[in-house]
């Protein structure tokens, strides 16, 4: 399986957003999730998340054969 882009600069812009939201939440939420593993859980999330940001490609797209970015 080839691992190229898949994702246009707009896509990656909002897991960025939503990468570094959810990962400072799940590290400093304080005392709104007292499930421990709700908060491993959203801190991979948003982790995965900067990955796909850095990397340009999204592991759930390359399945389901999907693509928001331009062939130019």
């Amino acid at each position: 399986m080839k691992l190229t882009q898949n994702l246009n600069l707009i896509d990656r812009s909002a897991r960025g957003i939503i990468g570094v939201l959810v990962t400072l939440f799940a590290l400093f939420n304080g005392s709104y999730i007292e499930e421990p593993i709700i908060e491993i859980l959203l801190g991979i999330f948003g982790v995965l998340n900067l990955i796909s940001l850095f990397s340009g490609w999204c592991p759930v797209y390359q399945i389901a054969g999907l693509s928001t970015r331009s062939e130019r």
